[in-house]
């Protein structure tokens, strides 16, 4: 299994796929009308609509999944809320055009919360207007399209996430520091923040788990749902059925048990909704990658 996908639910569709394209070069990779009973995958019920569109880098099997969901009605993070809170609060992106996305973002009328590093391996982060999580950009020469390199989840218990992590998803463990290091965190406007945490690798694409000492993460709200604004969850793939079926099996035997499996022409899929276990798994095979948003497609008229 690889991480293939990170799904984020934005207040603005075509706000998100104008930046992503704009600033880091993503491409266009086709979108769909989600209603009826596709949408039990979410956890939700047949009569709720929502609009998904793809947008894909230079990784191959790696894409963006943006949603927006109008039922039930997506609601906004809280306007106090801060990247330390529960959930999953980040993305990291290299680009080589690292001047790019920061002459784009005045367009945007978005703000740095954070740069550092010397010309080759800059760094910078700000706050995505539309999808409310944090962007990491690394500066990485000679990349062709932007990357995903990571995905961040603030967690309450990290004995409890590492055992998911490690023994259920079975993803490579590594020390926090194989991503950031002490005081790094000021890059996203938590200076002074301290966390413990570990990274969870599957090839060059990781999940970094942290748990915050100071200040300590806020909860989700009781009635949190997983259509709410934010990175919605991380998608895990591989083109074996047989693969994904068994990661079915491990996360069932833990506990987790998807609203849904999506069994359809070599394709299985199902979400984990479970608070602070919200992931995917994908098998997928690779002659219907142009019909689920892996290939670019036509250009957006600009």
């Amino acid at each position: 299994m690889q991480i293939i996908q990170v799904g984020i639910n934005t207040a603005d569709i075509a706000g998100s796929l104008r930046l992503y394209h704009e600033a880091f070069g993503f491409k266009n990779g086709g979108g769909q009308g989600l209603w009826g009973e596709t949408l039990r995958v979410h956890g939700l019920e047949p009569d709720s609509r929502a609009l998904m569109w793809w947008m894909v880098g230079g990784q191959e099997f790696c894409q963006l999944e943006f949603f927006h969901h109008t039922k039930p009605a997506q609601r906004p993070l809280p306007s106090d809320w801060r990247p330390c809170d529960i959930g999953w609060v980040r993305i990291g992106l290299l680009v080589a055009d690292f001047d790019r996305v920061k002459a784009v973002l005045p367009d945007h009328s978005i703000p740095l919360l954070g740069e550092a590093g010397a010309a080759g391996a800059r760094r910078m982060a700000f706050r995505d207007p539309f999808g409310g999580m944090i962007v990491e950009v690394r500066e990485t020469p000679g990349l062709l399209g932007p990357h995903l390199l990571y995905a961040a989840s603030s967690v309450s218990d990290l004995g409890s996430a590492l055992i998911y992590y490690r023994d259920v998803l079975q993803l490579e463990i590594n020390p926090l520091h194989a991503l950031h290091g002490p005081g790094e965190e000021a890059l996203w406007g938590l200076a002074g923040a301290t966390c413990a945490g570990f990274v969870a690798s599957a090839g060059d694409r990781h999940i970094e788990v942290v748990a915050y000492d100071s200040p300590v993460g806020r909860p989700q709200p009781e009635d949190f749902r997983i259509s709410d604004q934010g990175i919605m969850n991380i998608a895990l793939g591989t083109r074996s059925i047989d693969e994904a079926q068994v990661l079915l099996s491990r996360l069932e035997a833990a506990g987790h048990h998807p609203p849904r499996v999506m069994r359809l022409e070599g394709l299985l899929a199902g979400y984990i909704v479970d608070r602070e276990r919200e992931i995917e798994f994908a098998a997928i095979p690779r002659e219907m990658d142009d019909a689920v948003g892996f290939l670019p497609k036509q250009a957006f008229f600009t």
